[in-house]
């Protein structure tokens, strides 16, 4: 699968579920969460960003509570997040929820925002479409892949079990 869109740049390390969608917003529904989508960091990001974006961040991104702050990510159409690293738990959550989170050690240097990324899910390569430069980012198993193509481990699962069912 290659993925393409424009890159919206977060260089700080750290950003917190928190930083991600404000806790106060956990009970709205997702739609609603996407609208609150990094404000603290960019207030003007959730009205800007378009279907098929990025982010790109830094070290540990999503670090802090178990939040399910991918939502407002996932609300406003974003397929992935590039970062640096990702907080262990945020990237299981984003595996759950059908968001590829993509680790590219390197990526902030190689990117501004504005520039165009192509990500290829199967060679796990991130090119910057704007100046021609390649990375290998890391690969995810095939299980993580299979689940998030699917739609999350909900969808996954929902899929397996309808193909294992004996046929009456």
């Amino acid at each position: 699968m290659i993925l393409i869109g424009k890159v919206w740049k977060f260089p700080q390390d750290d950003i917190n579920t928190g930083l991600i969608r404000k806790q106060q917003y956990n009970h709205l529904p997702p739609q609603a969460q996407g609208k609150h989508c990094m404000e603290t960091l960019d207030p003007t990001f959730a009205g800007k960003v378009q279907p098929g974006d990025f982010i790109v961040a830094g070290n540990n991104f999503g670090c802090g509570s178990s939040t399910p702050a991918y939502y407002g990510i996932l609300a406003l159409g974003i397929p992935a997040v590039i970062a640096e690293s990702f907080a262990k738990l945020f990237f299981s959550n984003c595996i759950g929820g059908g968001l590829w989170p993509v680790p590219c050690a390197g990526i902030l240097a190689m990117v501004e925002s504005g520039d165009t990324l192509e990500i290829d899910t199967a060679a796990y390569t991130v090119r910057n479409a704007t100046h021609g430069h390649v990375m290998i980012a890391q690969p995810l198993p095939p299980l993580y892949r299979a689940m998030i193509e699917a739609g999350g481990e909900k969808a996954y699962l929902k899929g397996r079990l309808q193909h294992t069912r004996p046929k009456a």
